[in-house]
């Protein structure tokens, strides 16, 4: 039982990149948690996975994320959702940063056509953002991530540094109470940080699928943001945290 367990373990990690103690607990309800610690100090001594902190991810990758392609039909009903919601936050005369990746897409062509200034690590949102009429639209230097169509580098760090935001909007990969709003590069990561650092008003967009994963790079937990976006009710224990720190959750 036991090697089948670890087989299951390292075929889960190796297909989703990462995974958390917390989803391991749910797959395997019968077995302690220092069991489950046990499997993953195996397969890490074996070379198959990396611990992190709250689960463990595929040695092969440490960026594992799914394709920017692939992605953008995931959830779209979801991601579409979660744009009209976020768009109302978009007024003339603000800074607004427009993070990268398939829900800012989504929010790129619900958003309201009117004089913000609009900044974005994504050249793809620039170009869907370019069609209003109204906005003025900078887009952070770089190097192009061509996975998920993301500027990222000393060069995007460094202009942000210089701006400021009015209301930021961020993406994440994965949230965990454990591991935070978290993605699969650390070259993206910095970015987000500097993002967080700058905002006035930080609103993360997140559709279901991604609670409970734990992706390699921590850029905010719930303490640095304003609002939290999904297209669904959260978890009592997302909510319970959201409310520990004043979030609100729409």
């Amino acid at each position: 039982m036991k090697s089948i367990r670890r087989n299951e373990i390292k075929k889960l990690i190796e297909k989703n990149g990462v995974v958390s103690i917390k989803e391991l607990s749910s797959m395997f309800p019968s077995v302690s948690l220092m069991t489950i610690h046990r499997d993953l100090d195996a397969l890490e001594t074996d070379g198959v996975i990396v611990r992190v902190r709250g689960g463990a991810k595929y040695a092969g990758s440490s960026n594992h994320e799914a394709s920017y392609d692939l992605r953008a039909v995931k959830n779209r009903i979801a991601k579409e959702t979660i744009a009209r919601k976020a768009a109302v936050f978009i007024n003339g005369g603000s800074a607004v940063f427009l993070d990268s990746g398939t829900t800012m897409m989504e929010l790129a062509t619900a958003m309201p056509d009117v004089n913000a200034v609009v900044f974005t690590s994504g050249p793809n949102i620039a170009l869907e953002a370019s069609k209003k009429q109204n906005p003025s639209i900078n887009l952070c230097g770089g190097s192009l991530n061509r996975s998920n169509m993301t500027l990222t580098g000393p060069s995007a760090v460094d202009m942000l540094s210089k701006i400021n935001i009015d209301v930021a909007f961020l993406v994440a990969s994965g949230y965990s109470l454990e591991g935070g709003f978290t993605c699969g590069r650390e070259s993206d990561a910095q970015v987000k940080i500097e993002v967080v650092k700058k905002a006035r008003t930080l609103i993360l967009l997140m559709d279901s699928s991604k609670l409970g994963k734990l992706l390699p790079y921590t850029f905010a937990n719930m303490s640095d943001i304003d609002y939290m976006i999904s297209e669904a009710p959260l978890p009592d224990d997302v909510k319970k945290e959201a409310e520990k720190y004043g979030v609100k959750l729409l």
